[in-house]
């Protein structure tokens, strides 16, 4: 079905209607508020805007490697902690056998064990850059976003509610920016540089029977090589400690303030997990530092570092399954209200109640959007969740349809929603087929995910201090 195209939007069937979005006009004026969405159904299968997702319907990436996309400029901050940062204080260990074996001549087992840990240790290296990098993105979006914020903010001085919300966004920024430079750039950075110096003397260690290769050996896989862990721990406390206190204000103002139960149980959930993960961090963090170097001479040192290990892989666990989201920068200002925020929690936990009965089934999108059968109503869905994204890069993905869609021979690829929706015969059946197999892929976290950051963004709300708190 060939669909009509109006200028600046996609157009749609005559029986599906579109909710207004409200960008903004200039850098002097903020979007009005939305009406809060009203439940009619278990799921009110109406056109929804989520407060936080300003509609990108022209993308360009990037090509790396064959086949492999990324988006020019980030759009959005991105819950991407690698699983592997979760073992970086397993090359702590990868010492083991120079320290405990530290003999001439070495044992032939020890030089086994010397060989595998050293091995280990220099892998931690590369997934600390990976890690890194990934991280890095987010900086670079969450520092455009931050200016952005602070621009609005110095223009609405005399609007106390939109004043509010910049203040409650800005206070979101700031935790996350930290939490992706001390618990991801910094620890990538001083993890992976401590143990690319333990692997390299852990190494050394083989040859140890020349007098100055045996110091050397002793020197990086000893106090040397371990000390950048020791400060990536002290760092990681501090800040550890900084959020714990931050999950306390929220869960305090929210058990003051909130009159919903089930919205303050929620809240209560996410501070009581984001505050047992600071203490894993941080606790973890000062243990395993003093037991890393207490391991240059002690062999139970190992054995105090042993938990810490398994403390960081839960640790790591937690954060990306119980309080890591993904969402889209700020790129509109949308004046904020508990009431409005506690709405759209109770839309979110309808969406997740339905694709948690759907996730078996192949086709999520039928239970989402009016018209399953129509491309222009599958991309406003994708459009208006900030999906277009993971959508464009499964379609740049796919060799059947990315020649049709864009020019991929260049190093860069542009694709327009408008365009896309224009698609038929089998070309739109295709990207019908994507669009439905990524809602159906990650429909549900998306929703679990946009809980989080919601949440999150009503503790900080609650804390912001521009607005007295009614009979106050």
């Amino acid at each position: 079905m060939e669909v009509p195209v109006v200028a600046g939007s996609i157009s749609l069937p005559s029986n599906t209607e579109i909710a207004p979005a409200t960008p903004l006009e200039d850098g002097n004026s903020t979007a009005q508020a939305r009406p809060e969405p009203a439940e009619k159904t278990p799921l009110d299968p109406a056109p929804y805007q989520p407060i936080f997702v300003t509609p990108s319907k022209y993308l360009t990436f990037i090509r790396h490697g064959r086949g492999r996309y990324r988006a020019e400029h980030p759009t959005r901050l991105a819950n991407s902690l690698l699983v592997s940062a979760g073992f970086f204080e397993a090359a702590n260990a990868g010492d083991f056998a120079a320290n405990v074996w530290n003999e001439i001549p070495v044992p032939t087992y020890a030089v086994v064990f010397m060989a595998v840990g050293g091995a280990v240790a220099l892998s931690t290296t590369f997934f600390a850059a990976q890690d890194a990098l990934l991280s890095w993105r987010n900086i670079r979006g969450l520092k455009a976003e931050r200016s952005y914020l602070q621009g609005q903010r110095e223009r609405c001085c005399d609007q106390a509610q939109t004043r509010r919300t910049i203040d409650c966004l800005l206070d979101m920024n700031f935790r996350e920016t930290g939490t992706e430079w001390v618990d991801r750039v910094a620890l990538d950075v001083l993890m992976g540089l401590g143990a690319l110096l333990i692997s390299v003397g852990t190494i050394l260690a083989i040859f140890g029977a020349d007098p100055a290769i045996y110091r050397a050996s002793n020197l990086l896989s000893g106090y040397v090589g371990n000390v950048p862990c020791a400060v990536c721990g002290l760092l990681n406390l501090v800040w550890s400690l900084w959020v714990w206190r931050r999950a306390c204000r929220h869960e305090s103002s929210g058990s003051h303030r909130l009159q919903s139960a089930r919205t303050l149980q929620k809240l209560q959930r996410r501070t009581s997990g984001v505050k047992l993960h600071g203490a894993l961090t941080g606790i973890t963090g000062v243990v395993a530092s003093a037991a890393s170097l207490v391991t240059a001479t002690m062999w139970w040192g190992y054995v105090v570092l042993a938990p810490c290990i398994v403390a960081a892989v839960a640790a790591n666990f937690l954060w990306r399954k119980r309080i890591g989201y993904t969402r889209p920068f700020v790129r509109q200002i949308v004046p904020l209200s508990e009431e409005m925020l506690e709405a759209e929690l109770q839309y979110v936990e309808a969406r997740q109640r339905e694709t948690a009965k759907s996730i078996s089934q192949p086709d999520v999108l039928a239970r989402l959007v009016s018209d399953p059968a129509s491309l222009a109503c599958a991309l406003d869905f994708l459009l208006r969740h900030g999906l277009f994204e993971d959508f464009c890069v499964r379609v740049l993905a796919d060799a059947e349809v990315r020649d049709a869609v864009g020019d991929v021979q260049g190093k860069t690829v542009s694709l327009d929603a408008e365009m896309l929706a224009t698609a038929d015969g089998a070309t739109c059946d295709r990207l019908l087929a994507i669009a439905k197999s990524l809602v159906t892929d990650i429909s549900h976290r998306y929703f679990l995910e946009q809980e989080r950051y919601i949440l999150e963004c009503l503790g900080c709300y609650m804390t912001s201090s521009a607005v007295k708190p009614s009979g106050s």
